[in-house]
């Protein structure tokens, strides 16, 4: 894999429940402001004998989730929808180019809520897979420095009010009165004790998803800039 930065794996390495690593891009350290993509699950793909056992054997690797990023996100030929779409609404256009995706994919974090996989489509996550998600991605945040957070889906809301008032966080989180695509975004923020982030919950890209209004969402709420 190229385009990413192994010089958190150190601290990635003190934390045995976080099952898969994060993507972090090579040039995160140096993003103006430090943003963490958040995904939320894998599911299981394979069908046959075969199929599952590779299927186990990659996922059972702390960088599965980084080389399932690498090959749905920065294989720019690869027309995977979840990816596609949030391109299309950071980068504010249409038809964004391979130079202004990879140099978006290298300037943050990508990483998924969800560290096991799902049986199938048909499923989604707990409430208490969501809580242990948030619960590891707090963690994360100090020795990444996050200050914003771009969150695919809705759904893990409550189980992040209910981690951070665990710990004792303040955490404001509110609908966005604006219906796109039959979804309220959420917007809020999170004080830690490395500062305040900045959380964006938005409609998953992989569901029918209008892009320039969600982009319209992402690029007030949020400071993103790519520069290539």
């Amino acid at each position: 894999m190229t385009n990413i930065d192994l010089s958190f794996d150190s601290h990635f390495q003190t934390r045995p429940a976080l099952r898969w690593w994060p993507w972090v891009g090579c040039q995160y350290a140096s993003s103006p402001v430090r943003t963490l993509v958040l995904g939320e699950s894998i599911y299981e793909w394979a069908k046959t004998p075969r199929e599952q056992e590779v299927f186990r054997a990659r996922y059972a690797k702390p960088d599965a989730l980084r080389v399932t990023h690498f090959n749905h996100a920065l294989k720019f030929k690869r027309n995977s929808r979840y990816v596609r779409n949030i391109e299309r609404a950071v980068l504010s256009t249409a038809k964004p180019t391979n130079e202004h995706k990879l140099a978006f994919w290298s300037s943050v974090v990508y990483h998924n809520l969800v560290l096991a996989p799902l049986p199938s489509l048909k499923h989604r996550p707990s409430q208490r897979q969501f809580r242990a998600g948030w619960q590891e991605v707090l963690d994360l945040l100090g020795p990444l420095a996050v200050k914003q957070i771009l969150v695919y889906g809705v759904g893990s809301v409550d189980a992040l009010k209910e981690v951070a008032a665990e710990r004792q966080l303040p955490c404001r989180i509110d609908k966005v009165p604006q219906n796109i695509n039959r979804c309220y975004p959420r917007a809020g923020s999170l004080t830690t004790p490395a500062g305040e982030v900045k959380l964006l919950f938005v409609l998953h890209p992989s569901r029918p998803f209008s892009w320039k209004p969600w982009s319209a969402v992402i690029l007030e709420r949020l400071s993103l800039s790519v520069a290539v």
